[in-house]
């Protein structure tokens, strides 16, 4: 078999389906070079437990990933009429693993946009940038990715939403904005205007340089902010990330409508389709035990079983 051919042709096959498959695609040309190596003639499952067993980290979740990655591979085998068998899954064990995310106080949020203001050049795009990508996920909750992906023909600011195209899943939707962040967001375009009025992008977030801004840069620039303030994350040693501004959002939410008397059991799926997920139960797994959200639970569940008492009296 050439191991390297059968992978080229899988990953073209997948993405002319739409998968974008980047770091799918990665791992199944270092297996490729194994099974090549190794002059297998089949796939196996001890074959590619053995690939699998050579993650870097060695953890059982790494372990785990790596050979999922291969199961869809697997079938694709067997489709080809080859010799191969589709392996089995949870094999290895669970793939994900929620850590506790960090969930970040209003104070900690003005914080860190007010330390934006201190990133160099001092006089550029990259404080304001950073300003209103931090106030964007904290105001609406949608992913990083998405906030960085947007194009300036994403975002109405007459009807102000914002437009998700091809997000997580395939999915697209319309999220609406408040009416300051509408206005925030305007600034940030007249801003842009002024500072470069002689470079044509169809990026909504742009640094100063004339390259596409993406997720490692805003990572880097976020990294900085967050040791400037020294923010840790006492639950699981890790550092607090920009996704957790959803997390966040999530959280918040939920103790307003608490606090708001409003039935979130009506509300949950509406909330679930804004956030782009296709289950509620993936709304769900953005809820973190935080004390102010336990506190008004524990309110709520108290007057529910008042009012029970009541009925039965």
């Amino acid at each position: 078999m050439n191991w390297l051919e059968l992978v080229d042709s899988y990953i073209d096959q997948k993405r002319k389906m739409g998968y974008k498959l980047i770091s799918e695609a990665r791992y199944l040309q270092e297996f490729a070079a194994f099974a090549q190596r190794q002059e297998a003639s089949q796939l196996s499952v001890s074959m590619a437990l053995s690939w699998a067993n050579m993650a870097i980290s060695g953890s059982d979740i790494a372990i785990s990933r790596r050979f999922n990655i291969l199961r869809p591979f697997s079938k694709y085998l067997v489709n080809c009429n080859l010799d191969a068998v589709i392996l089995p899954t949870h094999y290895v064990g669970p793939t994900h693993r929620r850590l506790p995310p960090y969930i970040y106080s209003d104070d900690e949020i003005i914080e860190l946009m007010n330390a934006a203001s201190n990133l160099v050049p001092t006089n550029g795009l990259r404080p304001i940038t950073m300003r209103t990508l931090i106030g964007l996920l904290t105001s609406t909750g949608i992913r990083p990715g998405e906030a960085i992906r947007l194009k300036t023909e994403d975002i109405n600011l007459s009807n102000g939403v914002i437009r998700i195209v091809d997000s997580k899943g395939w999915n697209s939707r319309v999220v609406p904005m408040s009416n300051s962040t509408t206005s925030e967001m305007n600034g940030y375009i007249q801003q842009k205007n002024r500072e470069k009025p002689l470079f044509q992008s169809q990026q909504f977030f742009e640094f100063d340089y004339p390259h596409s801004f993406n997720i490692r840069a805003a990572d880097y620039a976020f990294g900085l902010l967050r040791n400037q303030l020294g923010l840790k994350n006492k639950h699981n040693h890790q550092q607090p990330r920009l996704y957790d501004f959803r997390h966040t959002f999530v959280c918040k939410r939920m103790i307003s409508w608490y606090q708001s008397g409003i039935n979130i059991d009506s509300h949950i799926a509406q909330l679930s389709r804004y956030l782009g997920h296709k289950k509620v139960s993936d709304t769900y797994w953005y809820l973190t035990a935080i004390p102010e959200l336990m506190s008004c639970a524990a309110s709520k569940f108290k007057i529910d079983n008042d009012r029970q008492e009541k009925f039965y009296d």
